[in-house]
């Protein structure tokens, strides 16, 4: 089955240096590069600022995404694995999640039609 893994940037990981955050996307790139085990079904997909979104509500089209947090959205990346546990054990090695930078969020996904 297939598993989202959203990543929510958090403030911790919005306040860190140049040379943390450098630091810190080199051990991301370390992590996909291992592929999650072969678990990995595509690469991450980093998005863009929140700034850019837009976000419909109601009929309306509203500026940013208006998520009742100080996390927003950064980006997502796809597992396929044999169970939720699995995908949440795999989510648990990202680097940063042990230190507050990021905050992740495992979801199945649906099969549509």
């Amino acid at each position: 089955m297939k598993y989202v893994m959203l990543f929510l940037n958090t403030e911790a990981g919005n306040a860190l240096s140049d040379v943390e955050r450098e630091s810190w996307y080199a051990e991301i790139m370390a992590w996909y590069e291992k592929g999650a085990d072969g678990k990995l079904v595509d690469g991450g997909h980093q998005l863009d600022g929140p700034h850019t979104a837009r976000t419909l509500r109601g009929g309306g089209v509203f500026d940013g995404p208006f998520i009742e947090s100080k996390e927003v959205l950064g980006g997502y990346s796809v597992l396929e694995t044999d169970s939720l546990e699995e995908a949440v054990e795999i989510a648990g090695t990202w680097p940063g999640v042990d230190r507050g930078y990021i905050t992740i969020e495992v979801r199945p996904t649906l099969m549509m039609g």
